[in-house]
C-alpha cells in the first residue's frame, strides 16, 4: 500500500496543480490590479463642514476615474458636485458646490473578499453660502486632501466592488470631511 501511494503521489499533485492553476490565476487577477487597468467609480458623500462651533452637513456625489500604473497603485481624477445644501441657524444655506482633484491611490491585495486603500493628492473645491437675502457667496479653496476606505469584492461580480470611505478634502481655515458609500468598476 505504501508503495502504491509513493508512485501515485506525484501524479496526484500534477493533476491538482493543473486543475487549480486557473483558480489561482483568477484569484491573483482579482487580488492585484495590474498596470494599465482603468476603473470608474461613483459615490454619494455625507460631508461635514466645521468652522469653530458651527457644523453643516451638505450632501454631494462624486465621480472618480483612474488607472493603475503599477500593481495596486493608481492615479485618480475625481469630481464632486453638491446634491443637497444644509441650513445654518441664521437661515442661510451652505453647499459644497464642487470639488476636483488628482490623487495617488494605493491599495492592498484582497484578503477574504475585502481590501483597504488610501489616497492622497491635491484638491480644489468651491463652497457656497446663500444668505436669506438670496445673493450667493462662493469661495474657492485649494488644499492637500487624503482619505482611506474599505472595499468589498463579491465573487458573482468580478469587476464590481462596493466601498465605504472617510476623506478629508480640506483642513485649513475650517475643516471639511466626508463619509461616503459607492461602487467602482474595474475594467
Amino acid at each position: 500500500m505504501k508503495k502504491y501511494f509513493a508512485t501515485q503521489l506525484p501524479a496526484f499533485f500534477l493533476a491538482c496543480s493543473c486543475l487549480t492553476a486557473p483558480l489561482v490565476s483568477q484569484a491573483y487577477e482579482l487580488s492585484f490590479a495590474p498596470p494599465k487597468t482603468p476603473y470608474l467609480g461613483i459615490e454619494s458623500a455625507y460631508n461635514t463642514i466645521k468652522s469653530g462651533q458651527a457644523e453643516y452637513n451638505p450632501l454631494s456625489a462624486k465621480l472618480r476615474i483612474g488607472m493603475f500604473f503599477y500593481t495596486n497603485i493608481a492615479l485618480e481624477l475625481s469630481y464632486s458636485g453638491g446634491l443637497k445644501s444644509d441650513t445654518t441657524e441664521s437661515g442661510s444655506e451652505i453647499d459644497l458646490k464642487s470639488a476636483a482633484g488628482l490623487f495617488l491611490r494605493i491599495q492592498s491585495p484582497i484578503q477574504q473578499g475585502m481590501r483597504v486603500y488610501v489616497y492622497g493628492g491635491y484638491n480644489t473645491l468651491t463652497v457656497s453660502e446663500t444668505p436669506v437675502s438670496g445673493n450667493a457667496l462662493e469661495e474657492s479653496y485649494d488644499a492637500v486632501a487624503w482619505g482611506a476606505g474599505l472595499e468589498e469584492h463579491f465573487k458573482k461580480w468580478n469587476n464590481l466592488v462596493f466601498f465605504g470611505e472617510y476623506g478629508r478634502p480640506y483642513d485649513d481655515e475650517f475643516r471639511i470631511s466626508h463619509y461616503s458609500l459607492g461602487a467602482r468598476y474595474q475594467y
